[in-house]
């Protein structure tokens, strides 16, 4: 081997953390660490009785480095708030709903062979990333860092070559604790501290979309629905609870003076027992009253669960009218309210996107092609929402009157027009098949 291309081949193996350096019973062992391990399926259940003070001592857990009891209760809450779940599986499946590719890049004025190598370079990463099995579990896996502010995978390597991505457990995430801002994954052999992800390059996928400098886990949205959450968990109980009293008449009956006290006390019974038995036998000394509570008209917590239910819209779409255009607003602003959300997606492809070509492109092309070699995008196919006869009409005059070159796989995607297979039958112009 020539001396450039063996000192290229030795950087790539130790970036990659000098796996093959161990002995080949060791390899597999040591090449991955998220393996099945019982605490991942423990639960601390963290939102039964919860209150400010608990939710504060849970924030500041994770503050400290410890953000298990936080995740769990993101899980709970999706759950328990089905408003919540719904916007956040708006949220999250408008990204992983989307295509995927693999585009070459090139910076600057390349010549032929530049351009071949990127390209090169992207059909490498577009085959590994398609043979691995559990790559679309991970792109799922990254989209729950919208909410909880990170998600972490790990990269399996063997004869440097990618053979699987693994999702890395949010219980298996914590913070250095002498270094709050360097995180760690807890492992079968570091229980304890885990392992730091900084010390072992191309090694960890780290997705932080909205980081805050020196606070690993403040960067998501959970922290703001859990205030919100809170606030409708506490008033939707007490909504039950006056439910159940209000649906019932209020008893009131009236009793002579110098009634004795165990005739009261007996009197009381009767009017207990009629919440669950509906009858009872009074003398007719008793004057037996029955007040309608349903008739008062009143609804004291459904104006604060509304405002929640609006608030965590808005926390997580931007806007709300695409999801209560029925009870306000007009379809017309529910439209524009809808390109808001869009903004929102493609900040969340970018990120995903800056992610994947750092910490998984990256060292694909490290290992296969060496320095020199421009790294990929990683790119999700978006289509703007329009109105399909206006994307026509503009089609027609960009074809037609002003010569555009419009790729036909995109033009059949933005119209929902399946492209025909070869066997099919078509329409052509004119409306003959």
């Amino acid at each position: 081997m020539p001396q450039p291309t063996r000192s290229r081949a030795a950087a790539v193996l130790r970036a990659l953390g000098s796996l093959l350096s161990l002995g080949p019973d060791r390899r597999r062992a040591a090449s991955t660490y998220i393996r099945p391990w019982r605490e991942d399926s423990a639960h601390g259940y963290p939102s039964i009785g919860l209150t400010p003070s608990r939710l504060l001592a849970i924030l500041q857990a994770a503050d400290a480095g410890w953000p298990q009891m936080q995740f769990e209760l993101f899980a709970e809450m999706l759950q328990k708030w089905p408003r919540l779940a719904a916007v956040e599986n708006t949220r999250r499946l408008a990204l992983t709903g989307l295509e995927w590719e693999i585009v070459p890049a090139v910076d600057g004025p390349a010549g032929a062979l530049e351009r071949s190598a990127a390209a090169s370079a992207a059909d490498f990463c577009r085959e590994t990333l398609a043979r691995l099995d559990r790559f679309r579990d991970v792109l799922d896996h990254l989209a729950n860092a919208i909410g909880h502010g990170l998600a972490v995978a790990e990269l399996v390597w063997e004869d440097s070559r990618l053979v699987d991505l693994v999702p890395v457990p949010y219980s298996r995430l914590i913070a250095d604790p002498q270094e709050p801002w360097r995180l760690r994954v807890l492992t079968e052999d570091e229980p304890s501290l885990g392992l730091a992800l900084d010390e072992q390059p191309w090694k960890w996928l780290l997705h932080q979309p909205r980081r805050v400098p020196g606070r690993p886990f403040e960067g998501g949205v959970l922290r703001a629905s859990a205030g919100l959450y809170l606030a409708q968990n506490l008033s939707f109980k007490d909504w039950l609870i006056y439910s159940q009293i209000a649906g019932m008449p209020i008893r009131v009956a009236q009793f002579e003076p110098g009634t004795p006290d165990s005739d009261k006390q007996a009197l009381l019974r009767m009017l207990e027992s009629l919440g669950t038995d509906a009858v009872a036998v009074f003398g007719k000394n008793v004057d037996l009253q029955f007040i309608d509570a349903a008739k008062t008209g009143a609804r004291p917590y459904q104006p604060l669960q509304e405002y929640c239910n609006t608030e965590v819209t808005i926390l997580w779409l931007g806007q709300h009218l695409t999801t209560d255009v029925r009870s306000s607003g007009s379809r017309a602003a529910a439209e524009i309210h809808d390109r808001v959300r869009e903004d929102l997606l493609s900040d969340d492809i970018a990120d995903e996107g800056h992610s994947l070509r750092r910490d998984v492109l990256t060292p694909l092309v490290l290992a296969r092609f060496g320095d020199g070699v421009a790294v990929p995008h990683f790119r999700r196919s978006l289509i703007q929402t329009v109105d399909t006869k206006t994307l026509a009409d503009t089609l027609a005059v960009a074809v037609n009157q002003l010569g555009l070159a419009v790729p036909q796989p995109w033009a059949h995607q933005a119209l929902g027009i399946p492209q025909p297979q070869s066997d099919e039958a078509v329409l052509s112009a004119g409306g003959k098949a």
